[in-house]
């Protein structure tokens, strides 16, 4: 039997906590390695992360195929930044670098098992864009700090990111803080070749540098992961029309929201529903029903103990 420490608990480990992915390697990439980057300064760069075909079909579909609009927020005011939000809805060109499996355990080894796609958004950073406010992702929840980690970002870089065309700043190791920084606080700037990819922890202090070149721009993907327990700031369940979601990978439908979480759908598993549309149980009742069944059983139950007295 195992002791207990005195005072402890043997309290198991909650199914919501990060996934230990130590000594796991994907790819050649060394899993636990970034996982644990990331805890401990809140980022983690992982170069190569895609190649160039990769990239060249996204960005094709980011100029030829997908909506986009400007985007003025986060102190900056110049609609120099162009966004094509809810990517999922609009493209298939992401699907497969969403179940990209080093991605995946990147994500579980910091928010654990169960999470779904926060944002998917494409951007592009065009000369003369302003800096942006350094923030933090996940002050969009009022949890009070700490907090254990529920938000897993990450950006891939389409172009080099440079300190010249406004490369990401950072403030290492702020996710662990309490406390606001103020915005003349010292940062890091992440420069970073084309195909390699960001991760941070959704506390830590960042934002977009300013873009001082006059022919560069700086295309990038987000793609943001939530805790299933929490909602969704684009609520994927709804901005991806269903006959689309109908077609996609089982595993890009979990991701979307498609997942059972409680009673799920009257107690029928969401991605059945989406498929056959029942949203009501096929043993449910109304309640007259079950008081007819419940006294017939009282009465099976009461002509049983009498045949057993007789006997």
């Amino acid at each position: 039997m195992q002791q207990q420490t005195s005072g402890q608990k043997d309290v198991p480990s909650s199914p919501y906590a990060p996934v230990d992915q130590s000594g796991v390697t994907l790819g050649g990439l060394d899993i636990g390695e970034v996982v644990a980057e990331i805890h401990s300064q809140g980022y983690s760069v992982v170069e190569r992360f895609i190649g160039p075909e990769v990239i060249e079909s996204i960005r094709e579909a980011f100029n030829t195929e997908v909506p986009i609009t400007e985007m003025r927020f986060l102190g900056s005011t110049t609609g120099n930044t162009w966004r094509a939000h809810n990517l999922l809805a609009k493209t298939r060109a992401i699907d497969e670098l969403l179940l990209d499996p080093r991605l995946r355990a990147i994500v579980e080894g910091v928010i654990g098992k169960y999470h779904q796609i926060n944002i998917a958004t494409l951007f592009n950073t065009l000369p003369g864009e302003f800096k942006q406010d350094l923030h933090q992702d996940d002050g969009l929840w009022p949890i009070p700090r700490p907090h254990p980690s529920f938000l897993c970002n990450l950006l891939i870089a389409f172009d080099d990111f440079t300190i010249e065309n406004g490369a990401t700043h950072v403030v290492p190791q702020s996710h662990a803080w309490t406390k606001p920084v103020v915005q003349d606080i010292e940062t890091l700037q992440i420069e970073m070749k084309s195909g390699s990819v960001l991760f941070w922890e959704g506390g830590l202090w960042h934002g977009g540098g300013c873009n001082r070149t006059t022919d560069q721009e700086r295309m990038g993907l987000f793609i943001s992961h939530l805790v299933s327990y929490l909602r969704p700031s684009d609520l994927q369940l709804v901005s991806v029309p269903r006959e689309i979601v109908r077609e996609l990978p089982r595993k890009l439908q979990r991701l979307l929201g498609y997942y059972p979480f409680g009673n799920g759908v009257d107690g029928l598993d969401p991605l059945d529903t989406l498929h056959d549309g029942v949203v009501v149980h096929p043993e449910a009742r109304p309640a007259e029903h079950w008081r007819a069944t419940r006294t017939q059983h009282k009465q099976s139950s009461g002509a049983a103990m009498e045949t057993d007295q007789d006997n």
